[in-house]
């Protein structure tokens, strides 16, 4: 498994454009104002999930322990490695995050962090 920073890499990238787009869904569902002037609102979205998809990726840091071949056969083992990050962080959501609108752009992104992942997790084990 020697390409896993390279996949983590391309986890983080492809799940915080997703987010992005999914955020600002997101607020022009929940600001429907009649001027629809979302230029103030983007910049701040953008900036709040790119940190937000840092913080989750250092998260599942562990799954490079996955390069070791013990970790990698054990099935529980590799999943908890591989997905404790982005778990966690939708976990750790539910305890910190008060506001009701943070804490579903939160949650927006540590689920599509999480489905990304499972998605690469999936082509990774194909093989």
């Amino acid at each position: 498994m020697k390409g896993l920073p390279i996949i983590l890499f391309k986890i983080l990238i492809i799940s915080i454009i997703v987010s992005i787009a999914a955020n600002c869904i997101y607020y022009a569902v929940i600001t429907r104002s009649e001027d629809h002037d979302y230029s103030h609102a983007v910049p701040i979205i953008m900036e709040r999930t790119f940190s937000l998809g840092i913080i989750i990726a250092v998260m599942s840091l562990p799954m490079l322990f996955l390069f070791n071949p013990n970790y990698w056969n054990h099935l529980l083992g590799r999943l908890a490695l591989y997905f404790a990050g982005s778990v966690m962080f939708i976990i750790a959501v539910f305890y910190v995050s008060t506001n009701p609108i943070t804490k579903t752009s939160d949650l927006i992104t540590g689920v599509v962090f999480l489905i990304v992942n499972g998605i690469f997790y999936y082509r990774l084990t194909r093989k």
